[in-house]
């Protein structure tokens, strides 16, 4: 992994990618480049790596059971990243509970950190408000350009997520955010 990182090649990161349906998705469909997943839930971790280990030569791929707030400082150089996909994170209702999402200012400070100039963030969510917070983070960010949902065109396409696709057949609402790196 350590020199295929070095290589040079494009490097898109998931940061809670849960089944891990549009992680899997991107890897197959983009073999010239790199993905790095980090899932927090033991459980998906393992079995999406017994999912992966059936398909031969998925050397393009890496995933991990950290907390990417921690991991990605020791993992990438700065400016490594070309995109980062954060989709359908959990909201932490609760206001006692809060504390645990995973965007605030040092996070967008380190997703900024990683992404190369001209990197996208990538943002998904049922839940409005938790998207609208993230705007605003993002967006009061000296690093990031506003929200432009015409990058969503230079991801292009890809699985929906388990969650996506739970939305979508049930009629609910799925809100997308993509930013810029300056």
């Amino acid at each position: 992994w350590r020199s295929a990182l070095a290589s040079g090649a494009p490097l898109e990161v998931e940061i809670g990618y849960g089944r891990g349906d549009f992680l899997f998705d991107r890897a197959l469909r983009h073999p010239q480049r790199l993905f790095l997943g980090y899932e927090t839930k033991h459980k998906a971790s393992r079995l999406f790596v017994e999912r992966t280990e059936a398909i031969p030569n998925l050397a393009n791929l890496w995933v991990s059971d950290d907390d990417a707030r921690f991991s990605l400082p020791r993992v990438l150089d700065d400016g490594r990243v070309d995109a980062f996909h954060v989709l359908f994170p959990d909201p932490w209702w609760k206001s006692l509970h809060r504390i645990k999402r995973l965007f605030s200012p040092p996070f967008v400070e380190l997703l900024a950190a990683k992404l190369a100039p001209g990197g996208i963030l990538h943002f998904k969510s049922d839940v409005s408000e938790y998207g609208e917070l993230v705007q605003y983070l993002v967006e009061h960010s000296p690093d990031f350009l506003p929200n432009d949902p015409q990058l969503i065109e230079q991801i292009g396409p890809s699985a929906p997520t388990h969650r996506e696709d739970w939305c979508r057949r049930k009629g609910k609402p799925v809100w997308t955010w993509t930013f810029r790196r300056r």
